[in-house]
């Protein structure tokens, strides 16, 4: 032992007890990608020997591999362990925010739509008159419906295809006993068999007799043949054989293929797959080219919207609070109680019973205006003075759905304000107006501004109420049939979205979120930088 050297390099050092945040995540992160590419191959070598292995298959792959790394990592980095209880969460982060938020980044420069949705239309199956090589004659070409595709293409170029085609198979017959046929060669065993025609000499043609079933050689007619029925020369009709091609050029009843079709197959009919592709920049220059139509009237009205309800709930709302805190208000507890009931109900049920009161014919609120000889409104479909009426009916009914929240938030902060303030202000013989602006709305100010600003953000994108109550019309003149007189920037997204272009244009809908979320946060921003909500106090 050498005594020269101090005691600390003798005695055991302690190892790292933990880590960083960082670290740990990037850790947690490694694993669940370790784990999802040990599940897209579990499925992959699955599928090789059971072709229809379901999807859940990787999952279980993946389980195994997302333990068998966690287990490593933990014997690896000790100080990891309590990290694991965030696994869970970065799972759903990454399923339920993270994942939604890059595929609307990437539909949103893509024309992806109901029509336009990758998948096989059935629908557009077309019958295929005569077949080619590469060509073939449709009997009505417009079956195809190539013009919903003009999003990012020409129509059907370049898009795919599938050609299908009914083989026959010539073959003999070696006996008939009844429905029982048994012919040799036997027909391939991995085709279906749909029909046999069987020459009848006595009628003097051939006749077509479905297949109820077949093993080999053996075929089990659907119904018998005469006697006189001559097996010598049978063909057999074989199931559809879908043939996948790219579609090069449409003219007129004429299709051009990429690839010349086999030969030895009758051609019946031909579909198109729902193809769609990046479009670049278009669905936002689609916006912007009538956002005088559509943009900049929602966003006006939406900012309108969001700032007025904020300032009636809240005047209303301190108002009331500022009644109902007075101690010798009599029976107080049950005006709380009752101002509480619609904050009870659900939202859906209230915004419908309004939407009941406010109907033009048999509406309470019309029936009560007729009684006392004033005029009645249509509240819901008027186009008078910019909707003026719809509008209101909008800030009327958020009132009765927001004010409960606010009146109990402004008590909750008026019950921590100390009497002896205001009793020290009365003795200085300030009223009860100065008693308000000098002492009340001081202390209020810090418990309002974020509740004013929660508000106002969900007011913002408050989709539920402009879907149920007005579904945003009336229609606006000049406007387009998507951004209406009470829609919102929301409404007017999901108008797009799924009102258009085939009913699910997510394409567009994705470029709307996108701007939706760049306009709320340049405001959320400019909201906190005027109110001072970000800023930090110091002690001086």
């Amino acid at each position: 032992m050498d005594i020269s050297k101090p005691v600390k390099d003798y005695l055991v050092k302690p190892k790292k007890s933990e880590g960083s945040l960082w670290f740990s995540l990037v850790l947690l992160l490694i694993a669940l990608t370790v784990a999802a590419a040990v599940g897209a191959l579990g499925i992959w070598l699955t599928r090789l020997f059971v072709p229809d292995a379901p999807n859940y298959i990787g999952i279980i792959f993946g389980l195994f591999a997302l333990i068998i790394c966690l287990r490593y990592i933990a014997l690896r980095y000790e100080w990891i362990m309590p990290w694991y209880y965030l696994l869970p969460a970065i799972i759903f982060l990454l399923t339920f925010t993270v994942f939604p938020v890059i595929l609307t980044i990437l539909l949103a420069f893509t024309d992806y739509a109901g029509v336009r949705n990758g998948q096989l239309s059935v629908s557009t199956e077309t019958p295929v008159i005569a077949a080619n090589d590469t060509t073939l004659t449709l009997s009505n070409a417009a079956t195809l419906q190539c013009d919903q595709l003009l999003g990012s293409r020409k129509g059907c170029n370049n898009v795919r295809a599938v050609v299908y085609a009914s083989g026959s198979f010539q073959t003999q017959g070696i006996s008939l006993d009844g429905v029982i046929l048994k012919v040799d060669p036997a027909p391939p065993a991995d085709r279906a068999i749909k029909s046999v025609e069987i020459n009848l000499p006595s009628v003097g043609f051939a006749a077509q007799f479905p297949v109820v079933s077949s093993t080999d050689s053996e075929i089990v007619l659907g119904r018998a043949p005469p006697a006189d029925a001559d097996i010598s020369n049978i063909r057999l009709t074989l199931d559809k054989v879908p043939i996948e091609r790219k579609i090069v050029s449409v003219s007129g009843d004429t299709v051009t293929l990429d690839q010349a079709l086999p030969e030895g197959l009758a051609f019946e009919t031909i579909a198109r797959y729902n193809a769609f592709g990046s479009v670049g920049l278009d669905n936002f220059r689609l916006i912007f080219s009538e956002a005088s139509r559509a943009l900049w009237p929602v966003f006006v009205w939406n900012i309108i919207f969001a700032f007025s309800t904020i300032l009636i709930n809240t005047v209303i709302g301190v108002f009331i609070a500022l009644l109902l805190n007075n101690p010798d208000l009599h029976f107080r507890n049950l005006y709380r109680t009752l101002l509480i009931v619609p904050w009870a109900l659900p939202g859906i049920i209230t915004i419908q019973v309004w939407r009941g009161f406010l109907n033009e014919n048999f509406g309470a609120i019309n029936r009560l205006l007729a009684l006392l000889d004033l005029p009645t409104y249509n509240w819901l479909g008027s186009q008078t003075f910019a909707a003026l009426a719809p509008k209101s009916a909008v800030l009327l009914v958020n009132l009765w759905l927001g004010l409960p929240f606010m009146m109990t938030a402004v008590l909750g902060a008026l019950s921590a304000i100390p009497r002896e303030l205001y009793e020290a202000a009365r003795v200085d013989g300030a009223s009860a107006w100065q008693g308000f602006w000098g002492v009340t709305a001081p202390l209020l100010r810090t418990a309002l501004i974020p509740i004013t600003l929660t508000g106002f953000a969900f007011n913002f994108n408050n989709f539920n109420l402009i879907f149920l109550l007005t579904g945003g019309g009336p229609a606006c003149p000049g406007s387009t049939a998507t951004a209406r007189c009470t829609d919102i920037l929301i409404s007017w997204a999901y108008n797009e979205a799924f009102q258009s272009q085939g009913g699910y244009a997510y394409g567009l809908g994705s470029a709307i979120s996108i701007i939706i979320f760049i306009i709320t946060l340049a405001i959320s921003l400019v909201n906190f930088r005027v109110t001072g909500a970000l800023k930090e106090e110091t002690n001086t």
